[in-house]
């Protein structure tokens, strides 16, 4: 079998996985996800001198890319571990000065364990 047949079955039996992570752009106040933190990427700002990063996770929907901002950068996602579970909430703009506000977020570690048979201790 050459590999467009081998695609070709992978396709038609669900035998796949879609690697093409989907933008997610945090605009309202209490919108969020829940999903396994995969990796982060340094991004150079075109607005500053600072470098952002662009995080990657794997939600329910699938994979999904978005970024939290240099202060959550700093602050939650200096101490996030690949491959745990997060809730990361959006709050909504905080002023930090005369002129400036960040975006503000809440971010959840979910603390579980998993058996072999896939059942955890939060059931």
């Amino acid at each position: 079998m050459n590999y467009n047949e081998l695609a070709t079955k992978a396709f038609k039996n669900g035998m796949t996985e879609n690697l093409t992570p989907k933008y997610y752009e945090f605009k309202e106040a209490g919108q969020g996800i829940v999903g396994r933190y995969k990796g982060k990427t340094p991004i150079d700002s075109n607005k500053s001198d600072k470098v952002y990063y662009q995080y990657l996770f794997d939600t329910d929907e699938g994979l999904i890319k978005f970024h939290l901002g240099v202060v959550t950068d700093s602050e939650a996602g200096k101490v996030m571990i690949e491959n745990e579970i997060y809730a990361i909430q959006y709050l909504g703009q905080e002023k930090i000065g005369n002129s400036k506000s960040v975006n503000k977020f809440q971010v959840d570690h979910i603390l579980y364990n998993e058996d072999k048979k896939g059942q955890t201790d939060v059931d």
